[in-house]
């Protein structure tokens, strides 16, 4: 069983169960200095989703949620600039 990155959160969108949207942070959602790294859609196929990246770039159909994690905060990563 692979686990989500660390300080990688989920959270559900929406009412409907199961969910079909998840919000993706970096940090406790909605606490303060939290980053949202981008959204993620289920979709019709098994454990696939299309992974929206928060900056408006390019999404990405990715295979398991966990993935879509990863994905995203590495694109979360590369856009970021290092503190000097």
């Amino acid at each position: 069983m692979r686990f989500a990155p660390d300080g990688v959160h989920r959270e559900p969108s929406g009412d409907q169960r199961p969910a079909q949207w998840y919000v993706i942070w970096l940090g406790k959602p909605h606490a303060e200095g939290s980053v949202i790294l981008g959204r993620a859609k289920r979709l019709r196929r098994h454990l696939h989703y299309r992974a929206f990246p928060e900056d408006g770039s390019a999404c990405r159909e990715i295979k398991g949620l966990v993935a879509a994690q990863e994905w995203l905060l590495a694109h979360h990563r590369e856009r970021t600039p290092a503190p000097d």
